[in-house]
């Protein structure tokens, strides 16, 4: 059983939930929050990095290295394309995101940031809208990580005041990645909070 240490509130373990939940594995969910992690959690790891996953008696954190590491683990359904450069264009779309978008949407959390950080949010989705309109999912017509990494910034949308009304392709796509079983069976019980569900 893949034991997972997770923070209900956290984006980055929602990305590692959302890829348990798609392959229906058995998971053993202790919930801790960032800021007050117990001692025998940091004797398990010592950098304190949620989410934390031990499969195998082995422990892995960081969630793009997790959830990498689950779907090479656990292949069905595969969460990567498979194609080499299409792979590649998935890591560097996660990359990106986390470089970029989940910056931002921490500081959303800070009052004096806010402002400047929701406008560079909506200047990112309205391009996102623009490319949405020639595919199906992030990288293609596959459901991929890169989808993944995205879900849990835009569940969080409606939270920090973003309406996504007027983007039609970026509605259509979070209806898709939405509607899926393994997003509904994600959710913390703080993410069901977040939105009319």
């Amino acid at each position: 059983m893949v034991k997972l240490y997770s923070d209900p509130h956290c984006p980055n373990s929602h990305r590692t939930r959302i890829v348990l939940a798609g392959k229906e594995l058995p998971v053993e969910t202790t919930e801790l929050e960032a800021d007050n992690l117990p001692a025998d959690f940091l004797k398990i790891n010592p950098y304190g990095k949620l989410p934390t996953v031990i499969d195998r008696d082995i422990v892995f954190f960081e969630s793009a290295v997790v959830n990498e590491y689950l779907d090479e683990r656990y292949p069905h359904p595969p969460l990567k394309p498979g194609s080499p450069a299409e792979r590649a264009q998935m890591r560097l779309a996660v990359l990106q995101l986390e470089r970029e978008l989940y910056p931002l949407y921490a500081d959303t959390r800070n009052s004096r940031k806010k402002k400047e950080a929701v406008g560079k949010i909506k200047t990112y989705l309205s391009s996102l809208d623009s490319y949405l309109a020639r595919q199906k999912y992030f990288i293609g017509e596959q459901y991929t990580l890169a989808d993944v990494t995205l879900m849990p910034i835009l569940w969080r949308l409606e939270s920090i005041g973003v309406d996504t009304a007027s983007w039609n392709n970026l509605e259509d796509y979070m209806d898709r990645l939405f509607e899926r079983p393994a997003f509904e069976r994600s959710l913390s019980e703080f993410e069901q909070m977040l939105r009319d569900y």
